[in-house]
């Protein structure tokens, strides 16, 4: 008896004390543990993305109401975690989120720890830098959606492609929100709009072909004058502003190509310290003949005095649409397994380098892809573009895998204070 009192005070006295070392956030009474490795041979820094349906399944209730993101530190660090910023995105708007995101950069085959604590009670507001901005309004015409990181902006005015904001040289910051206030005619801290779209794909803009007939969403080209919103123009939405990544939605409910319609929706997404944007969409058939079949694409246009750097698994090009902008380059990043390039296509304004994806486009049958976008402007102080582009590149291509999720309650139930609020 007096050996079992014993065990039993031993016990008591570790679990009394683990909150002060391997519990690092007392208040909180549940943590989802993970381990975040990066398989390259080289550094990355990129997000880790918590899928949140499997990893509620394994700690009920994440992310809660509140969750905050720690990096375990390794043995021997001043401190033993590091606090990191954190979103939950709810990327389809049903209320619950999808997503859990949060910040890391490892070395080649490092694995680290994270603990993920969260409270399905406490609602606080934890505030971080904001190093990203999302915002639907552009002006007067609010049927655009801007989305930058500190270090370059992009926008769609009434479509599914990307216009580009890019910072002047030395000044980084979140700047889209001011640039239409300053003049076009006029270089500011803001930065500038540095390439005409007019009428092509732009900077990955969307389209479906079927045999030689291609086809583009609607657009709501700006006109500077208030207006209602037409009957088929996209919808925005912002889904989440900062502080990790800034997400924006455009969506058709409902695009009508001669006797078919389908509905399109893309999530484009920008992170704190990147320059590019990830683009995710799906099409899917509302009424389609049983006969007809369309390829879904996309790509970027061509530019004048252009150079090419197009390898497989990448469109990239250069050049001058007027000497006062000077040289800029646009480049689009695919996976070669689930895409391939195409002959250039031909639209209105210009041609375009594009590719398609594996998928096709049928009755019952949708199509989701995915690619990344990114634009480099020499006056943002960069003398070789290409190269610019090819760290661009790195980054985004950078993935971290996520294994080895755990629950664990706190080992001192009754030392938590902040559940009970």
């Amino acid at each position: 008896m007096r050996r079992l009192c014993f065990a039993l005070l031993v016990i008591t006295f570790a679990l009394a004390a683990q909150p002060a070392g391997d519990w690092a956030l007392s208040n909180f009474a549940q943590r989802l543990e993970l381990e975040i490795s990066n398989p390259a041979a080289h550094a990355v820094q990129t997000l880790a993305v918590v899928p949140v349906q499997p990893a509620a399944r394994v700690a009920p209730g994440f992310p809660g109401a509140l969750a905050i993101a720690v990096l375990v530190n390794p043995a021997g660090s001043r401190y033993p975690v590091t606090i990191v910023p954190s979103q939950a995105d709810d990327l389809d708007g049903d209320g619950s989120p999808d997503e859990f995101v949060f910040p890391v950069r490892l070395n080649a085959g490092e694995t680290r720890t994270a603990h993920v604590y969260y409270s399905t009670t406490l609602r606080d507001s934890i505030v971080y830098p904001k190093k990203v901005h999302a915002q639907h309004s552009y002006g007067y015409n609010h049927n655009t959606v801007a989305l930058e990181s500190e270090l370059i902006g992009y926008r769609t005015y009434g479509g599914f492609f990307l216009d580009i904001q890019a910072r002047a040289d030395g000044q980084p910051g979140l700047y889209n929100s001011m640039v239409g206030y300053f003049g076009a005619g006029r270089l500011s801290m803001a930065g500038r709009d540095v390439i005409h779209i007019g009428d092509t794909l732009g900077l990955g803009g969307i389209f479906l072909r079927s045999g030689d007939s291609l086809y583009r969403p609607p657009y709501n080209m700006p006109d500077y004058a208030h207006k209602p919103r037409g009957a088929a123009e996209p919808k925005y939405r912002v889904i989440a502003d900062g502080p990790v990544r800034a997400v924006v939605e455009a969506r058709m409910d409902e695009w009508a190509i001669g006797e078919d319609a389908v509905r399109l929706t893309a999530l484009y997404s920008i992170a704190a310290d990147s320059e590019f944007v990830d683009c995710r969409f799906r099409v899917a058939p509302l009424r389609m003949r049983p006969d007809r079949v369309y390829e879904v694409g996309t790509g970027i246009r061509h530019l004048p005095e252009m150079k090419q750097g197009h390898t497989d698994g990448r469109l990239m090009l250069s050049g001058s649409q007027t000497p006062k902008i000077g040289p800029i380059a646009l480049a689009l990043f695919y996976d070669p397994k689930q895409a391939a390039s195409i002959e250039p296509l031909e639209t209105k304004e210009d041609r375009n380098a594009a590719i398609v994806f594996a998928g096709r486009l049928a009755a019952g049958r949708s199509v989701d892809g995915r690619y990344s976008v990114a634009a480099a402007w020499s006056g943002s102080g960069i003398s070789d573009l290409f190269a610019h582009l090819d760290d661009v590149e790195d980054q985004a291509r950078a993935e971290v895998k996520i294994s080895n999720l755990k629950f664990t309650p706190t080992p001192a139930p009754a030392h938590v204070d902040g559940e009970a609020y």
